[in-house]
């Protein structure tokens, strides 16, 4: 049998092992005709001489040669008596007796040969028989054996003047020649199988043009014949000079040819078809040429590829791609439009509430003040609560890494909630079972916006009962903790077949809840994006009518240096005799900035469209420009490129502030790219408004107002809000005085790590330390060294930094000087541990 590891023989090197023993066999063939006309000259000597009795045990020479060849062979008087035998033809037929003994012997009659060791043994006789009657040579008779070798055997009658004589017989193993094609044969069939099936016309021409192979598909389409006979009607009659389209696009098949022929480059069409019927195909063509050793064209492969369902698919995926492109920008105009539309009222209602607020008001007054602002705050939630969420799908949520304690954290937030809880009679309980405080690096605001949400869901859907927020620490290593929060509430529930799809965006686990309740439906979604954003998971259980339990799992590093933000006081004095043009066509809006503006002194004039700021411009002199965004006419974006490309002009520098109730991503970068210097977004607080104003008048880098929930607006020049820490609080004393402890406390130190890493040129400590102060700043509600702070963060990002840097740390650093000393001279019974 074949040696089973011939299956992975390749065929290029079968192909070569077969010629290398056909031509060995060829050789060996040509010096047995050699031996046989010696033979027959040996024989015509014999029949000369006067010896008349015949030796049967043959020639010498005969002999010698006979024993050295593998080929098995067996010389014949015409009795069938033997002349000469060989070795190899005793082992073929498993002879064992000596050869000498064999010369002159009848090997049939003898039974010397082992006819078992033939698959067919009747066959063999038969066959021999036969071959000996007849008396004609034969070559390459087949015969096989038992144990799977092929027998390849040769019969050659011997004549003497016309009259037979004897035969010699030639055996040869040609079992590797018929495996070897077998398997080649084999192959073909697959090859050409396979190439049947491939739906494309595939063609070999050879140079001439004729045919060398066509698969069946190529065989049944007419149209290839045509082409090919186009091609050749084009030929004639056309010059000899080479076709220069080398380096052109091809627009034709006939051109391909060219191209083919004359430079032996590849290349493809694509060709669109109509029928008499009005069907159109798209065929894709190639056209391949195959060179010999010598580099000439040896053939040509030609294919063609029916692809008209590939270009409807692309047709069709291209107007899909269209639509969900439409569908995205009408998504983002809504989204403008919602923003723009709410804001700018909203910007009224609030600026004008707290304008109200600085007025004489007695306490019904003011209670009616606050309502107006609370409902204005919750809308305005809605808002940003669809805009986060819009903001979290599209991946654009980049946490902060910022060191705090998870316990206080949590408890501060719980604590915030208890005004809310006392309102509608409900028990709110915190339960920290963990023994030792949890500091760990994280981000305190996300964290802070999911666990805000779980609660506010909580206690929302409770009339009656309790809110129990429970802590406990579920894994820890020396570098990551995992932390399990539950929030249990005994208020509605919520069905089991609408818990699923509780999570998804827009959608509450009833309709009426919405009616009832109010909300977008985001809350929840918005938290499960946020978790998963932080590597946690989020999980629920209720009942109806029996509360529910939301519970999240967070992970959290340990020992990474942290981030803790701060701030810049601004001097209001600075702002005091500008000239400011204030670019606004609605009218409440007009009388809110002009209100905030003139009480610090300024001179405003108002413009109300792009056409009236620009002829404004040109004929009077300002320090600064508030350009709203939506004008009539000529909008603030195209008024911007117009202030920006007037020669000669003094105002052409000016800063602008583009003063806007858009708060989508990238509004900022199309205001910077516009040509502003910054801006504001609708609805503004006053600190935010004047701040963002002596930013830009400073020089500074884009600048612009926070886009999170409004803080609450002080009443009096602190550089800190004590309102805003009320809020965060509740009006609960001990959390104002913890957040101002904790303060007085970090404060000092991370501005002396800031001072110090910025002469140490530490830019990478720099950021961190800055992101540190900004949060703690924002905390405080210090919002006029917001921006300042912010500058020096995203400076120490820079290679090399501006050089103002370290002027504007010892800014900061005085800064926070005057803020502690006003903090304590207004909270002298905090002590501060050292």
């Amino acid at each position: 049998m074949a040696d089973k590891s011939q299956s992975h023989i390749d065929p290029k090197l079968l192909s070569i092992e077969l010629e290398m023993e056909r031509a060995a066999r060829y050789a060996a063939e040509k010096k047995l005709q050699q031996k046989e006309s010696e033979l027959q000259l040996l024989k015509r000597k014999l029949n000369n001489s006067e010896t008349a009795d015949f030796c049967f045990s043959g020639t010498d020479i005969i002999n010698n040669i006979n024993q050295h060849l593998q080929t098995g062979i067996l010389i014949e008087n015409e009795s069938g008596l033997v002349i000469s035998i060989n070795e190899s033809f005793c082992q073929f037929f498993n002879i064992k007796s000596p050869i000498q003994t064999l010369i002159g012997t009848d090997l049939y009659s003898n039974h010397q040969i082992d006819e078992s060791v033939f698959a067919n043994p009747f066959y063999f006789q038969q066959r021999t028989n036969e071959i000996l009657s007849n008396r004609e040579e034969i070559r390459n008779d087949i015969l096989e054996l038992r144990n799977g070798m092929i027998i390849e055997r040769d019969y050659i009658p011997l004549y003497q003047q016309e009259e037979y004589c004897g035969h010699i017989w030639f055996y040869m193993d040609a079992t590797l020649k018929y495996t070897l094609e077998k398997k080649l044969e084999k192959q073909k069939n697959i090859y050409e199988k396979i190439i049947s099936y491939l739906p494309t016309d595939i063609a070999v021409l050879s140079p001439e043009y004729a045919d060398l192979f066509l698969n069946p598909i190529a065989i049944k389409d007419p149209e290839l014949r045509q082409w090919i006979i186009e091609w050749l009607i084009g030929k004639k009659g056309a010059t000899t000079a080479q076709p220069k389209i080398k380096d052109a696009r091809l627009t034709n098949y006939q051109e391909l040819f060219e191209q083919v022929i004359h430079y032996k480059k590849g290349g493809f069409i694509e060709e669109k078809k109509t029928d008499n019927e009005g069907h159109t195909a798209h065929i894709l063509r190639n056209l391949h040429p195959v060179l010999d050793e010598d580099g000439e064209l040896e053939m040509i492969i030609g294919l063609h590829t029916d692809i008209t369902e590939r270009v409807r698919i692309e047709d069709e995926l291209i107007l899909a791609n269209q639509k969900t492109e439409e569908l995205a920008r009408a998504k983002d105009l809504f989204l403008a439009n919602v923003s723009h539309e709410i804001r700018t009222p909203m910007n009224g209602i609030l600026g004008v509430a707290g304008l109200l607020g600085k007025t004489k008001l007695n306490q019904k007054q003011q209670k009616m003040t606050g309502m107006i602002k609370d409902a204005a705050s919750n809308l305005l939630v809605i808002v940003n609560d669809i805009l986060n969420f819009e903001k979290i799908a599209a991946g654009k949520i980049e946490l902060e890494k910022i060191q705090f304690l998870l316990n206080e954290k949590l408890a501060l937030l719980v604590e915030s909630f208890q005004y809310k809880a006392k309102e509608k009679n409900i028990e709110l309980y915190f339960h920290d079972l963990n023994e030792n405080p949890l500091q760990v690096v994280g981000d305190p605001y996300r964290f802070s916006q999911v666990i805000t949400n779980l609660l506010a869901n909580a206690i929302k859907f409770t009339d009656k009962g309790i809110v129990e927020v429970k802590l406990q620490t579920i894994a820890e290593t020396p570098e990551e903790i995992w932390i399990r929060i539950e929030v249990k509430d005994s208020g509605i529930g919520i069905p089991e077949e609408k818990i699923e799809s509780l999570f998804q965006p827009y959608k509450q686990a009833d309709s009426a809840i919405s009616r009832k309740y109010g909300g977008t439906g985001l809350g929840l979604s918005i938290a499960k994006n946020l978790i998963s954003v932080m590597g946690g998971r989020i999980g629920v259980e209720s009942k109806i009518n029996s509360g529910s339990i939301f519970s999240i799992q967070l992970p959290f590093k340990r020992n990474e240096l942290a981030t803790q933000p701060s701030f810049a006081i601004s001097d209001y004095n600075q702002l005091k005799g500008l000239r400011i043009l204030l670019a606004e066509d609605v009218e409440m809006n007009q009388f809110i900035a002009r209100s905030i503006l003139e009480e610090k002194g300024i001179y405003v004039t108002e413009a109300v469209d792009g056409r009236d700021t620009i002829e404004k411009i040109k004929n009077y002199s300002f320090d600064l420009i508030l350009m709203d965004i939506s004008m009539p006419y000529i909008d603030g974006i195209q008024a911007t490129s117009i202030i920006r490309s007037m020669k000669d002009s003094p105002n052409r520098s000016i800063p602008i502030i583009a003063l806007t109730a858009n708060a989508l991503e990238g509004d900022k970068q199309k205001y910077l790219h516009a040509g502003m210097n910054g801006y504001i977004s609708k609805p503004f607080l006053e600190e935010e408004f004047l701040m963002v104003i002596l930013q830009c008048l400073q020089k500074n880098d884009f600048c612009y107002s926070s886009d999170n929930e409004p803080l609450e607006n002080p009443s009096n020049e602190k550089l800190y809000s004590e309102a805003q820490l009320m809020g965060m609080g509740k009006f609960q004393q001990a959390f104002v005085d913890k957040m101002i402890g904790l303060f007085l406390q970090t404060m000092p130190e991370d501005i002396e790590l800031l001072k110090e890493a910025t002469i140490k040129k530490d830019w990478k400590r720099v950021e961190r330390t800055a992101h540190r102060i900004k949060s703690a700043i924002r905390s405080m509600g210090i919002q006029s060294a917001i921006q300042t702070i912010r500058y020096i963060e995203e400076a120490a990002q820079k290679i090399p930094p501006p050089e103002d840097i370290a002027h504007k740390v010892e800014w900061v650093a005085q800064a926070m000087l005057l803020v502690i000393e006003q903090i304590k001279a207004d909270y002298p019974h905090i002590a501060v541990s050292k």
